[in-house]
């Protein structure tokens, strides 16, 4: 580390024209990356549900489903809509009743269950399909030219589906996240600058984490698509997580320029910071490749992106901040690290005073704050990781009011099981809980009536390839306790009757699936989270103890930050707190790892409480900015974006990472003091080089 060391400190310009050089190359790279907003994509293909809506896709042409409900008794209106909407570039079918009955017959002689699917009162409600999928860039223009075309209509009028929200969510994406990022870089700029005394040494923190940044979009290319959740979450998580090494490393610095030249200082900075934030990068990285373990494909996106960023911000502390110091050394002036550690010292002195008492502290806390973690109330309805202020979010209760119906879900039955039984078990579908009508091909035809005598209209719209489709309309809401209990029912009542490839596709059956393998998604990415952050430091550290110490004290951070959502009474959305643990864990173990390395250091001539004081005077500074610019990269998308699993899983970032300083800063002294010997028995080369 030495040689590297030297080598960029004696070439700082050449290092800044080449980080400059890759930093255009990256930054095209970044503007090339198609990024998907369909969120269903991500969704695990070996459900029912997934597997469910594939079928409707291909053979229904129905998974992508827009809706417009109109306001009008004239039914000549309501066609000419539906003729102007169907003439429309990528729309390939827009149907209505027209579609089934004939406009001449009276409402009166049409079974109710089918009007009721496209008609009720004064309201029309038409269903449009599409050419090309609902994120494909054909699609969302057609979305365009169709809400163009609606104000035009002066009839009271919404649309919605999912085609509508992913392009409204594209649009307000767009518009939200710079300004979330343009917040995070001003907060963490003036936290930096007050920190340190330098308003320079903020820019140039700012400037090496956006080479960083660059970096990490540009190289998103090679992954030939990533979600707008990565695109937009990762830039704002990477300069929250990462700055923390610019802080290390530029602690350290400041202390060895007491006792030697710049150059020197930072070739020393160099290789000392490195031992503690290489450690730290690797464990971060563990920690969100543990996401990669989800069964919602989003956790591998949005894990291998920000391990990714990890990496690059490390890069960019080692290589391209030291050479941006050097470079602009003339112009840096930082306030003297001593005046703060001899302010705080009297503290830190009366902190470490009684250690044991601080790890019965840790002890009590930990029971309590465990079970409110483990009872936190989850969300598994998609709708609630969608923005609420979208038009086409808006749109769905007004259509659930005036059609009557909550929510739908579709039964599909294979053409070859016998028309009685599948008959049967509509019938037992509509007497379920929850269930306000079920529309079946049944409801137009007599099961003895051949399928040959049945109109074309009618049997394109409920028979297809190898599936009969039935529509059943809900009261219940998707993610609902009532919700998940109706689309296991409809199971049942299936399986009931031994048919075999039958699925149950929609929103309902969606979350319903959702909720199922959330469970076992927490605990397979908690416990490879866990494993892969203490093999690492067991790893480094050449320790046994130190890693369950170290983690222990993270996952206190974390439990008490779920502590606070259980005592409000908050609702997560599941994706929400399955990523939580493993971002908090892998961002947060750095404060402890930087603070046990310290203390490793301070230990080779001092006994443990005066090493430990020592340490926490060394590194407080460098924790205490470091989860403060994490907290403030986070805030602004609290207050700003409307996206709920933004919003939630930024305030819980932000909320951990000073609980997660006050957890190391505050208990975790004094658990490493009572610990000492423990730590010298199982740690290999404590004993020789500490001491006793």
């Amino acid at each position: 580390m030495k040689k590297i060391a030297t080598l960029i400190t004696t070439h700082p310009c050449l290092i800044l024209m080449v980080a400059v050089i890759l930093a255009i190359l990256a930054a095209l790279g970044a503007y090339l990356v198609p990024v998907n907003y369909d969120v269903l994509s991500y969704l695990p293909q070996h459900v029912e549900s997934i597997q469910g809506q594939n079928i409707m896709a291909r053979e229904f042409k129905a998974a992508d489903t827009a809706y417009v409900l109109i306001k009008t008794k004239q039914t000549s209106q309501v066609l000419k809509i539906k003729n102007d909407l169907a003439a429309i570039q990528g729309v390939d079918k827009v149907t209505w009743l027209s579609d089934l009955v004939d406009p001449s017959v009276p409402d009166t002689f049409i079974p109710p269950e089918v009007k009721g699917l496209y008609k009720k009162g004064d309201y029309a409600l038409l269903h449009l399909s599409f050419v090309n999928p609902a994120k494909s860039m054909a699609t969302q223009n057609t979305v365009e030219m169709i809400e163009a075309y609606l104000k035009g209509v002066k009839n009271e009028h919404c649309f919605t589906g999912f085609p509508v929200f992913v392009y409204e969510d594209k649009i307000l994406v767009n518009e939200q996240m710079p300004r979330c990022m343009a917040i995070a870089t001003v907060l963490t700029l003036l936290v930096v600058w007050i920190s340190t005394g330098s308003f320079v040494v903020a820019i140039l923190f700012l400037t090496s984490m956006g080479f960083g940044i660059l970096y990490n979009q540009g190289t998103n290319y090679l992954l030939g698509t990533v979600s707008v959740f990565t695109h937009s979450f990762t830039p704002v998580v990477q300069l929250g997580v990462t700055i923390d090494f610019s802080i290390f490393l530029m602690h350290r610095f400041r202390e060895e320029c007491r006792h030697m030249d710049r150059s020197a200082a930072m070739t020393m900075a160099i290789e000392k910071t490195a031992m503690a934030i290489v450690p730290c990068a690797l464990v971060t990285m563990a920690g969100f490749l543990a996401l990669t373990f989800m069964q919602i494909r989003i956790g591998m996106d949005m894990g291998v992106v920000i391990a990714k960023g990890v990496f690059f911000g490390l890069m960019a502390t080692i290589i391209i901040l030291p050479a941006l110091t050097l470079t602009f050394e003339r112009y840096i002036k930082v306030r003297d690290v001593q005046i703060t550690k001899e302010r705080f010292a009297p503290v830190v002195k009366r902190l470490l005073s009684r250690p044991a008492l601080l790890l019965v502290c840790f002890i009590i806390v930990f029971i309590p704050a465990g079970y409110a973690k483990n009872h936190i109330q989850l969300s598994y309805d998609l709708q609630d990781i969608t923005p609420q202020n979208l038009e086409s979010m808006r749109a769905v209760p007004k259509i659930s009011k005036a059609m009557g119906f909550t929510e739908m879900a579709d039964i599909l039955l294979p053409r070859e099981t016998p028309r009685w039984i599948q008959k049967q078990v509509i019938d037992e579908v509509n007497k379920l809980p929850g269930v306000i009508q079920t529309i079946a091909l049944g409801s137009f035809v007599d099961p003895s009536i051949p399928e040959s005598f049945i109109p074309q209209q009618v049997r394109e719209r409920f028979m297809h390839g190898r599936y009969n489709r039935c529509i059943v309309k809900t009261s219940v809401r998707s993610g609902a306790k009532d919700g998940n209990a109706l689309i296991q029912s409809i199971r049942d009542i299936i399986k009931q009757h031994n048919i075999t490839g039958a699925y149950v596709s929609g929103i309902l059956s969606t979350s319903k699936d959702m909720a199922d393998i959330s469970t076992s998604d927490l605990l397979r990415v908690d416990l490879m989270g866990l494993i892969m952050v203490c093999l690492i430091i067991a790893i480094m550290l050449t320790s046994v103890s130190i890693p369950i110490i170290l983690v222990a004290s993270i996952q206190l951070a974390i439990f008490l930050n779920l502590t606070i959502t259980y005592v409000n009474g908050n609702v997560l959305p599941f994706i929400t707190l399955v990523s939580l643990s493993s971002i908090q864990l892998g961002s947060c173990v750095n404060y402890a790892i930087f603070l046990i390395a310290r203390y490793r250091e301070e230990r080779h001539t001092s006994l443990p409480n005066t090493a430990m004081q020592r340490s926490l005077l060394g590194t407080a500074p460098a924790i205490f900015t470091s989860g403060l610019c994490l907290f403030c990269s986070m805030i602004g998308m609290v207050f700003i974006s409307d996206i709920s699993m933004f919003k939630s899983l930024a305030l819980l970032i932000g909320r951990g990472a000073l609980i997660s300083v006050a957890v190391v800063l505050i208990l975790l002294p004094g658990i490493i003091i009572v610990c000492d010997k423990l730590i010298r028995s199982t740690s290999l080369g404590w004993r020789k080089v500490i001491k006793e």
